[in-house]
């Protein structure tokens, strides 16, 4: 039996997630990476015992018509079903414990459960079986959950999965308790890829007597393992918010495709790649090409052998590996492809926001090539338009860059594609044959397979239709030589083949700006940056969505940057941006700056070899 939910996108909805994952510089959300010590203890188990799985028992809580898989429409008015796009940054679904609701953010990029606290946890939880001598830190690319292994019953699109693993919460970060006072959406992670990378797994087969354990077994497996007649497979179509179309809907499949993009099933099927020898921990793929506006550039991996963690499988020559990840929000490339994407758009690094500004009606073909299929990114998917307020009074508009350079040395993967990539394919994930095993140790290789949705053409023509109206209800644009550098330097981007040195970043003038009052009356610094007339202006904390990354991919970049949101809008940090409303006035409000050191110390939180 296959399941097939939608997912709807509030256009009023605040956004509640806890920007997960990020992306190293300028991308609120781009899987933080997973620390290798967890795939390596992973796969250094070996195969050890994996034949004696626990049956876990699936019922489906919803009748499904036998034999067939099905998919059920939501509107996108609907707020309490399906999938929930909060402003193309947090994609979301609701889960259920016992009579409790939770929503948590569907992540490719991880493998763990876990829901956030909240004032009846314990008495939610107050059956589950909690194993305190397995205690764990779940580390991201912002904040990190605390706490002991434990398992529970747990409902989700339709199945009821008994003794489900997860990890009861006994701390959380401030930064996660701060983001979800504020965000009360987000609340949790339900980790999607293979048992090999889940830290819950691991700790599992670790304890005393249990190698031979499989009960540590990731959500996804247990579903597959409990229904043997669902394919193992789950699939995603990522809708757009900004592109102003109420009528396109998400989906997220379970064993079945999407009305309308079944012949993914035609397309090639990916290999996902894996610099271990012995099995997969995570969702990447092989990129042998990537070209701006049709000049290609040369791809050259940052992947390493090295034998004594593990790693020694590297891409092929002029291939880089790529993570296919939900759970972060936006996207990364390699560092000079990053400058150089920008810089012909027009762009102007802003050192302090650690991202380009750029003309915002400027646009791009970016283009990636995986085996033989092309995918184009829609223009909307490259910029965000945020409203700020300076010191003077006047609001204006900057648009600013949504992808980030996502080079991470050490890890198996050289780049993350997030939800900006996702969003134009309908991506299938296959976890390949794992019965009576372990997800990653698979006798049949897992695989991916796209279906590229974004034609260049047309996307170009509804960006520029998009982006007037939202520039219409948003203040003038910010004249960018007020912050430009007079000589910025780049990667000379006219060459075919430009070369793999990141260039030096364009530095910017900061001058002094009257603090503005931050919310609840709290007073925050400003970022001054000076213009041409000396008037100092201030880049108020961007508010926005800005998808923003604190060191997903090795950049240990720091967006401490908050916008001024449109009114009745409300912000999304990192990984979550915000969710805009299409048509209210816009009203700026002035946020406390963050400062530069407040995240500056924690783990990545994704934990594992790369950001997740």
């Amino acid at each position: 039996m296959a399941v097939s939910a939608t997912f709807e996108s509030p256009r009023h909805l605040t956004p509640a997630p806890y920007y997960r994952p990020l992306i190293n510089c300028c991308l609120l959300s781009v899987r933080a990476m997973k620390s290798l010590p967890l795939a390596v203890v992973s796969l250094s188990l070996g195969f050890v015992g994996l034949s004696s799985a626990v049956h876990l028992p699936v019922q489906r809580v919803r009748p499904r018509s036998p034999g067939s898989g099905t998919s059920t429409y939501m509107s996108k008015q609907s707020t309490k079903q399906g999938l929930t796009n909060t402003g193309d940054i947090l994609y979301t679904a609701e889960f259920k414990v016992g009579q409790a609701s939770y929503t948590l953010q569907l992540d490719t990029g991880s493998s763990d459960l876990w829901f956030a606290p909240d004032r009846n946890y314990n008495k939610t939880f107050a059956n589950a079986k909690l194993y305190k001598d397995l205690s764990l830190n779940l580390t991201y690319g912002t904040g990190w959950s605390a706490g002991v292994v434990a398992q529970t019953d747990v409902e989700f699109a339709g199945f009821n999965i008994k003794n489900q693993s997860f990890l009861y919460i006994q701390e959380l970060s401030q930064w996660d308790v701060d983001f979800e006072q504020e965000y009360p959406i987000y609340q949790g992670i339900a980790g999607l890829s293979f048992d090999t990378n889940s830290k819950i797994n691991v700790a599992v087969l670790n304890s005393a007597n249990s190698s031979t354990a499989t009960w540590g077994r990731s959500l996804m497996s247990n579903i597959f393992l409990s229904d043997r007649s669902t394919p193992n497979h789950i699939a995603f179509f990522l809708d757009r918010t900004g592109d102003l179309n109420d009528t396109d809907t998400g989906y997220f499949d379970i064993g079945t495709y999407a009305p309308g993009y079944e012949t993914v099933a035609d397309m090639p099927k990916l290999e996902v790649y894996s610099g271990f020898d012995r099995g997969v921990t995570r969702w990447n793929v092989l990129v042998n090409g990537i070209s701006i506006n049709g000049t290609k550039y040369t791809l050259k991996s940052t992947i390493v052998e090295d034998k004594s963690t593990g790693f020694t499988n590297i891409p092929p020559k002029g291939s880089i590996a790529a993570l296919m990840d939900t759970g972060t929000s936006v996207g990364g490339l390699p560092t000079d492809i990053y400058h150089a994407l920008y810089k012909r758009m027009g762009g102007v690094f802003v050192q302090e926001l650690g991202m380009y500004a750029v003309p915002c009606m400027a646009e791009a073909n970016l283009e990636f090539t995986i085996e033989n299929q092309t995918v184009s990114i829609h223009p909307l998917d490259l910029t965000s338009a945020k409203a700020y307020e300076l010191t003077n009074g006047q609001n204006v508009t900057l648009c600013t860059s949504s992808y980030g350079p996502g080079e991470d040395p050490g890890s198996d993967i050289d780049i993350i594609l997030g939800d900006g990539f996702l969003r134009n394919v309908y991506a299938v994930y296959n976890y390949g044959d794992f019965v009576s095993t372990l997800s990653g140790f698979s006798t049949k290789s897992p695989f991916i397979q796209i279906l590229p949705l974004t034609d260049a053409e047309k996307a170009s023509a509804e960006f520029k239709q998009a982006r007037a109206e939202a520039l219409a209800a948003l203040p003038p644009q910010a004249d960018l030589s007020a912050i430009n550098d007079p000589n910025p330097q780049g990667t000379n981007s006219s060459n075919t083949q430009p070369t793999s040195s990141a260039p030096s970043q364009p530095t910017v003038k900061v001058g002094t700006g009257s603090p503005n009052a931050g919310l609840g009356g709290t007073s925050g610094s400003n970022l001054g940056v000076t213009d041409n007339s000396g008037d100092a202006l201030s880049l108020n904390k961007l508010t926005t969505l800005v998808s923003v990354g604190l060191g997903l991919l090795g950049l240990n970049a720091l967006l401490l940057v908050v916008l001024a949101v449109l009114g009745g809008l409300a912000f999304a940090r990192l990984r979550r941006g915000e969710s805009a409303s299409r048509t209210g006035a816009y009203a700026p409000v002035a946020l406390e700056r963050e400062r530069a050191s407040e995240f500056k110390d924690e783990p990545v939180k994704y934990d594992t070899q790369f950001r997740d």
